[in-house]
């Protein structure tokens, strides 16, 4: 099928990994990334932009990933001009701090979409009732960027350590440095790759001795997954049903060894103790982190099952053959040549 991709592109994440997967599984893709544009021209004129692309390219399915700036009311002029299929997926749980059914502009926008996925399940009955045709997706994990990568022993004591963090800091998740702190004051070899939200100067003095000074992301991530014992995941929505970060997909797919906060219903995807571990509070943190360091045939046992699942499970081919099979979409090509 032709398939359009509005999604941010620059930051070589999530987009660059819907897309290329869309196109490794055969599909013509193209993309419109409109965080770029509203920076280079504002929301009004993304949102002209955003329509022109489309139109001209008509394509059979269009899949909108978070879409800010995007208006109810782009949709809808677009629907003028454009029939097919428009579905939405979001990866985050709030929009800045802000649960999803609380923006009304944003709601107004997701409704007019065909449908509309979320990673938090319990989103789902608050956007109903507001109208959305919601329903729960998850990310995945992308073997083309979160892999097994070759390194050295000198890469090795550069990138890893006994406990590891990727993720940002300093941000609306307040816990995460409760609980990174609580592991640099029981004086474990912890290192942090994530941007840094601190306001100039007020950066804890611990966080600048753990900090690497960059975020580690598709190779870099799958290192420091590898040369680090545990990668430590602070989910910032533990009582969202199933709404886990994707850090567990990048993590176990690298092969490393996640342990993680209980999230509610990880339990039903990532049994701990056989895929993953989890914690529940501080203490237990650190319990199993002394536990788990002093444990390391079970912790490569552990990765190596997690590493199967999410490739066997988990990868984002998976939840997009998902989307496809219920966008309703046809490749209008194929059905020409039919008739």
């Amino acid at each position: 099928m032709k398939i359009v991709v509005a999604v941010p592109m620059l930051d070589n994440q999530s987009g660059v990994y819907v897309h290329d997967t869309l196109i490794n599984m055969g599909h013509k893709v193209a993309y419109f990334d409109w965080r770029h544009v509203t920076e280079q021209h504002g929301v009004k004129d993304m949102n002209m932009k955003f329509i022109e692309h489309i139109q001209r390219l008509n394509p059979d399915l269009l899949i909108i990933i978070k879409g800010l700036g995007i208006t109810g009311e782009t949709i809808k002029q677009l629907r003028k001009v454009y029939k097919n299929p428009i579905v939405g997926w979001i990866f985050d749980v709030t929009l800045g701090g802000t649960p999803i059914k609380d923006v009304p502009q944003y709601v107004d926008f997701i409704k007019t979409l065909d449908k509309f996925y979320t990673i938090d399940a319990d989103a789902i009955p608050e956007l109903e009732k507001l109208g959305v045709n919601a329903d729960w997706l998850s990310e995945g994990c992308d073997p083309e960027f979160h892999k097994e990568v070759v390194f050295n022993a000198i890469q090795r004591r550069k990138y890893g350590a006994d406990i590891i963090f990727l993720g940002s800091i300093g941000t609306i998740h307040p816990h995460r440095e409760e609980f990174l702190k609580r592991i640099y004051d029981e004086g474990f070899n912890l290192k942090i790759y994530g941007s840094v939200f601190y306001k100039s100067g007020e950066e804890p003095a611990w966080v600048k001795e753990c900090h690497c000074g960059f975020s580690a992301i598709n190779n870099y991530h799958s290192l420091a997954c590898q040369s680090g014992k545990i990668i430590i995941g602070i989910d910032g929505w533990p009582k969202r049903g199933k709404s886990w970060s994707a850090r567990i997909y990048r993590t176990l797919c690298a092969g490393g060894f996640l342990l993680t906060n209980h999230t509610k219903d990880i339990e039903q995807y990532f049994q701990p103790g056989k895929y993953i571990d989890t914690y529940k509070d501080a203490d237990e943190l650190i319990d199993k982190i002394v536990y788990w360091l002093g444990e390391d045939d079970k912790r490569e046992e552990i990765s190596k099952a997690g590493q199967k699942l999410v490739m066997d499970k988990h990868q984002f081919k998976h939840r997009l053959q998902r989307m496809l099979d219920e966008s309703g979409a046809v490749d209008q090509d194929i059905y020409m040549e039919t008739i």
